[in-house]
């Protein structure tokens, strides 16, 4: 009896080796953000999908961080949302109070960007503590209804003059991979904080159109383009084609793309958009912060009412995971050299 009582006691004791910390974990996570203010940093200026998306997050997310904290937005565009993630990695804290959601494509920036980019990137986006994704998403080429763009064969013949918020944003990549593989004359007018501002820019004529825009941002922020059919979608930009786009008769800019090796890096420009609204805070959090900062980040995600939300303000969510996000940046930055140099050379501006 009393050799099956050790046994007993030594088996208690283990278990409570494991789950004391786990215990711990939890409670220094609601002290440290109890009484606290998070931050969260839209790489844009207000209005658009981004700022939507930012603001979205904003009203829920407190409510499954532990110990509750307070949650305020604030903006801080410029350079495609660069500016935001230079300073999410060098100035920011490291202490889970402070996030912004960029645009992904800036997490490509030191495989394929160029040098001029990468310069420009103060950061390494493997080191970064990604939250999740909110949404995958499928850029469009659009056009105003007042220009002459209707087809593929239309932006071949004159140049179509785009709004953009930098070089390094994802419609400027999507451009040259049309301008280069499917002879387009795509040109960025740089200079908009945001889709906001591209749009009020079409709209009073100073603009051809916009690429880069996402389907479900222009069904949420513009349904009256497409109702009262003012927008013309020329193309759509993605991995895969978008269900609804495709029913329409949307052209898919991969399908168009003859060679397969240059599809393989088109995909790659493309991979991005997998985790097309992602949430990231500084690199090197302490682990139990960083837990509980991806763990409030799904449960949000999953909620019910957080879903109902997001269904009544037309935003579609898609959940991709930090840790899917971390794995995403592991395969693609690990991709053969031949695939990655054709990449560049595709999405690249000519000099």
């Amino acid at each position: 009896m009393a050799a099956k009582l050790k046994s007993a006691l030594r088996v208690a004791l283990a278990c409570a080796v494991f789950v004391y910390p786990a215990v711990a974990t939890a409670q220094d996570a609601a002290e440290h953000f109890r009484g606290k203010t998070v931050s969260v940093l839209v790489g844009f200026g207000p209005g658009g999908g981004y700022d939507g998306y930012g603001q979205l997050l904003g009203q829920f997310i407190g409510r499954f961080i532990p110990g509750e904290p307070r949650v305020i937005v604030k903006h801080m565009p410029g350079a495609g949302s660069v500016a935001m993630l230079n300073h999410i990695y060098n100035i920011a804290a490291k202490d889970g109070l402070t996030f912004g959601i960029p645009a992904a494509g800036t997490a490509y920036t030191h495989l394929i960007g160029t040098e001029r980019d990468k310069s420009a990137a103060k950061y390494d986006a493997q080191k970064f503590s990604w939250l999740g994704s909110l949404e995958a998403f499928t850029p469009v080429v659009l056009a105003w209804h007042k220009t002459n763009f209707r087809t593929i064969e239309d932006l071949r013949q004159r140049p179509f003059n785009y709004g953009s918020s930098g070089p390094t944003t994802g419609g400027e990549n999507y451009a040259e991979i049309m301008n280069g593989l499917l002879g387009t004359k795509l040109k960025p007018v740089r200079g908009y904080k945001g889709s906001n501002e591209i749009a009020l820019a079409i709209e009073r004529g100073e603009l051809d159109g916009i690429v880069g825009w996402c389907w479900t941002c222009v069904k949420a922020d513009k349904p009256d383009y497409i109702a009262s059919k003012t927008a013309i979608f020329i193309a759509q930009i993605g991995v895969a084609p978008d269900p609804e786009m495709q029913a329409a008769g949307v052209p898919h800019m991969l399908d168009l793309i003859s060679n397969p090796d240059d599809r393989k890096a088109a995909h790659l420009v493309l991979a991005n958009l997998a985790f097309g609204r992602p949430f990231v805070a500084p690199p090197d959090l302490p682990p139990y912060v960083l837990k509980a900062l991806r763990k409030a980040f799904v449960d949000m995600a999953r909620d019910k009412a957080f879903l109902e939300f997001a269904e009544k303000t037309r935003r579609v969510i898609n959940l991709m995971t930090g840790e899917e996000i971390d794995k995403l940046l592991a395969e693609n930055f690990a991709l053969p050299k031949e695939i990655v140099k054709r990449a560049i050379e595709i999405s690249s501006p000519p000099p």
